[in-house]
């Protein structure tokens, strides 16, 4: 419902936007678009797209164990310092970036 306001006495009057030829054709639109969405965000889950793809393959990249984890954080941070990136690094460089534009507007 849509509120107008009425210019004559300052009352609300509402209108129903459910009403009119182009209700069925929208309500149409509007199941094909969710059911269109949902099929295709399904295939890009299924693809290894998006942001839980992502972070899960950040995760996986860092191993299991916390003393793997922190080994890695270690050389990473050392190669990094010292320039002698690689190519690992870079791959997962490559994949918190694109978390990051998951996140960001």
């Amino acid at each position: 419902m849509a509120l107008i306001p009425w210019r004559s006495d300052r009352q609300l009057v509402a209108f129903d936007m459910n009403l009119g030829p182009g209700r069925l054709l929208h309500q149409a639109y509007s199941v094909g678009g969710r059911w269109v969405e949902k099929r295709l965000g399904e295939a890009g889950h299924k693809l290894g797209m998006g942001p839980s793809a992502v972070s899960l393959r950040i995760e996986k990249a860092f191993g299991d164990d916390p003393l793997t984890r922190q080994s890695k954080l270690d050389s990473i941070y050392f190669s990094f310092q010292k320039g002698t990136n690689t190519q690992r690094d870079r791959a997962l460089n490559r994949e918190c970036q694109k978390l990051l534009e998951y996140a960001l507007p």
